[in-house]
């Protein structure tokens, strides 16, 4: 799928007023001396919520090898907060001065914490600044090797059998993979067990060994074992099969309208000057959009995808009221 096909569905599926993004974007209004023309005029951080050398952390890290020479070899800081499914970090972006100095990467678990957690200390829709979406990485459900099924439909058919909830596991609770199961559920009619692990290896680890027989994961992070026969691949999670495995069908083409994906974007808190949301917007999209940052990011098996601020506004409010949905009929909380 082309990088504007892509984008074209995202925003069809977005559906949401241009109004209610525009309070997304724009927040509380104040002022900053700093103009487009002179940004940055210092040291940029960025936070990340994740621990360095987790995926977030390492496309943060090429995206700022790229922008740098765009803002003139400024100095541009990784601030490194995990915890609390992603929280800790959003919540220090959100607290930030909106100048532009101050900047965060957020992944699908902001709109899904959004969704499940009513006691979050931000709003998200309201304490953050759209600026651009950097990539979209695809996710798959695999299973052990001895599991009785190689296909979608078997797995199903398994799952309906089953005298007891199948157990499956995510890298972590409320993700966009622990999700994608849930709706999984609700779309097949089956009924199954999320077994919360604190990330994707030791998730991996106990799938392979059997422990739990089912992932549901980033297809990069999967894709070795598959390769070695420790894994099998069942399908897709995203609206296309998988670049590497084209002749796997996705869940979507079971049940159309299945589509999830890992994000990664950046924002900035609420209130940032227009002209700053502007040019940071247009220097992300060309950054995104460049044969460097391509070449960088495609061992990670991830697909560079750009959006304008208004673009990725209507994005974030749409996946925060789709994961909602699904969260209430799953009936996940936060524990």
């Amino acid at each position: 799928m082309s990088q504007s096909d892509r984008s074209a569905s995202i925003t069809r599926r977005s559906a949401v007023t241009l109004m209610g993004s525009a309070a997304l974007v724009a927040g509380a209004p104040r002022a900053f001396a700093q103009s487009a023309a002179d940004y940055p005029s210092g040291p940029v951080k960025i936070i990340v919520p994740f621990a360095p050398g987790g995926a977030t952390d390492v496309v943060a890290r090429i995206f700022i090898d790229v922008l740098a020479p765009r803002w003139g070899n400024k100095t541009i800081l990784i601030d490194n907060r995990p915890g609390a499914g992603t929280a800790i970090g959003a919540n220090a972006v959100a607290k930030a001065a909106p100048d532009g100095q101050t900047l965060g990467m957020i992944v699908t678990s902001f709109m899904t914490n959004a969704a499940v957690n009513p006691n979050l200390p931000y709003d998200s829709e309201k304490d953050f600044t759209p600026l651009g979406l950097i990539a979209m990485q695809p996710l798959a459900l695999c299973v052990n090797k001895s599991f009785p099924a190689n296909t979608l439909a078997e797995f199903i058919e398994v799952a309906k059998k089953s005298p007891v909830p199948l157990q499956f596991t995510s890298p972590g609770p409320r993700g966009s993979a622990h999700l994608a199961g849930e709706l999984l559920k609700i779309r097949a009619g089956i009924d199954m067990q999320h077994i919360s692990y604190s990330g994707g290896a030791p998730a991996l680890t106990d799938v392979i060994a059997n422990r739990v027989p089912i992932i549901f994961e980033v297809w990069h992070s999967a894709k070795r074992y598959v390769v070695s026969g420790d894994l099998k691949l069942i399908a897709g999670l995203g609206a296309q099969r998988l670049h590497d495995e084209p002749n796997v069908p996705t869940v979507g083409e079971t049940f159309p309208g299945y589509d999830v994906v890992a994000s990664q974007a950046v924002v900035g808190p609420a209130g940032m000057p227009k002209p700053i949301v502007d040019k940071i917007g247009a220097d992300i999209r060309a950054v995104v959009t460049s044969p460097e940052f391509a070449e960088k990011t495609k061992h990670l098996g991830i697909e560079p995808m750009a959006m304008t601020p208004q673009e990725l506004g209507d994005w974030i409010k749409a996946e925060i009221a789709r994961w909602r949905d699904i969260a209430t009929k799953a009936n996940i909380k936060v524990e």
